[in-house]
């Protein structure tokens, strides 16, 4: 009997499911999460875009065959529509679990589309942020 694709719910549970899956040095259970359609794109920090599973099954197997990576959001930013939402974030990268200074900072954008599967990834693009410290944001303002 074929095991069944976790149905994802809400999209926050596939951003959480990819640094999961990236902590767990998971290729897998990282591309489990992508939309099932040739056309997804990736696009590591070190500028190689990636095209379709195949290529980001490589992709990822290059990023995670020497250590895990830890991500922890320092600031996100998302835009939610029905069956779209994008995520833009800047991620501290911790190279062990228990690390407190990050190693370097990603600024980290993905596009998740609701389909038949739930919430999956459609493309993802990481670079390497420029800025070493990040002010939390403290003004307040009327849309909330």
């Amino acid at each position: 009997m074929p095991k069944l694709a976790r149905l994802f719910h809400n999209a926050d549970e596939v951003v959480d499911a990819w640094r999961d899956a990236l902590r767990h040095r998971n290729v897998q259970g990282a591309l489990a999460i992508w939309l099932d359609d040739d056309s997804i794109t990736c696009v590591l920090p070190e500028g190689h875009r990636l095209s379709g599973h195949s290529e980001i099954r490589g992709g990822l197997e290059r990023l995670l065959e020497k250590q895990a990576l830890f991500l922890e959001p320092i600031n996100c930013i998302t835009h939610t529509t029905l069956g779209t939402a994008i995520y833009d974030t800047t991620e501290a990268v911790h190279l062990k679990e228990n690390q407190i200074e990050a190693s370097f900072f990603l600024n980290i954008t993905l596009v998740l589309l609701q389909a038949n599967q739930g919430w999956r990834i459609a493309h993802l693009h990481a670079s390497y942020s420029t800025e070493n410290t990040f002010d939390l944001p403290i003004a307040t303002h009327g849309l909330h």
